[in-house]
Formats: structure tokens, sequence, C-alpha cells
């Protein structure tokens, strides 16, 4: 028996996908805000751009199972779309439903943005009513994304953005699908 599986070749494990290493920090981070609530703004602002990061590294999972060398080759290949627009079309080729009428479609929006936000560190107003309220309440003018920062919000978005990717994953071939639902709740 020993020689038996002495000459069965060994498969390694398959890395982790990034998507799911993402999804992964992003729950850690989560848990670490809870921890220390003094600092717990930047933790949760933090989480939020880690899924905004997991939607993107999602759809480079997505993608190419969908489109083929489509989606990475050649001059007009799909991989160089904006976010937003690699979204719409993953979900159009699904028959996922992406329009405003969907809580999922703010979310991945607002998540776009803030990332975006971050990335070109420039201010963008997400939402001009809660940043007034905020400034109020404080009477010191905070950064737009500031009324993200908490735990609800959070919490509420990343479960918005696991139903998204799961009625896109569940769509996806299965050959190189690999399981959603690995990632860390």
């Amino acid at each position: 028996m020993q020689d038996q599986d002495r000459d069965t070749p060994f498969d390694p494990p398959e890395p982790p996908l990034t998507y799911a290493e993402l999804w992964h920090g992003a729950d850690v981070l989560i848990r670490k805000a809870g921890e220390d609530e003094a600092s717990s703004r930047w933790v949760f602002l933090s989480a939020l751009l880690m899924l905004s990061l997991c939607l993107e590294a999602y759809l480079n999972h997505a993608g190419p199972l969908l489109f083929g060398s489509t989606w990475s080759e050649g001059p007009q290949a799909l991989v160089h779309k904006n976010v937003r627009a690699r979204l719409a079309l993953i979900c159009t080729a699904c028959g996922v439903e992406w329009s405003a009428r969907r809580k999922y479609w703010t979310v991945a929006s607002t998540l776009i943005d803030l990332r975006t936000s971050l990335v070109l560190a420039r201010q963008t107003r997400l939402n001009a009513a809660a940043d007034t309220r905020t400034q109020e309440q404080s009477g010191v003018v905070d950064p737009s994304w500031s009324p993200y920062c908490n735990r609800a919000v959070v919490l509420d978005y990343r479960a918005e953005l696991r139903s998204l990717l799961a009625s896109i994953h569940g769509r996806l071939p299965a050959q190189g699908r690999g399981n959603l639902f690995a990632l860390s709740s």
C-alpha cells in the first residue's frame, strides 16, 4: 500500500484565489474594528476598500471564464474597460440584473466610487446628505466616505456584495469556477 501511494503523483494544493484572499482580509479587518473603537473608522474604511478590491479581483476571475481570450487579449480586450463596465458586461452575460433597482447595484457602485476616490486621492461626494449630517454633528468637515465607516454599513455591504457575487458565480461555467463560498462569512 505504501508503494502504491509513493507512485501516485502529488497534486499541490491550488493557491488561494485573489478575490477570496481579499474577502478574508476584509473579514479580519471587520473583526479587528470591534476590538479598537478609537481607530475603527479607519479599519472599517480599510475593510470597504478590501471589499472593493475583492469585487474587481472577482471580475478578473470571472471574465476569462465567460469571455475566454477576448477578456485579456488584443487592443479591444475587455479587461481594459473600467470596473463598472466590466461588471455590467459580466452581469449581462450571466443574466444577473444590473440596475439601480437592485441594492447590490448601489453597493457595488459605491464600492467602485470609493476605490476610485481613494486610489486617485480625490474627495468624491458619495452621499451629500449623510456627509452634511456628519458635519453638523461633529462641527468638523468630514471626508465624504466617513458615513460608510461603521459596522452596520460594512456588514450590509459585505452581505450585498456576497449576494451579487453568488448570483454571478452560480452562472459561470463549472470548469474553473471554484467554490465561492469557501470565503469566510
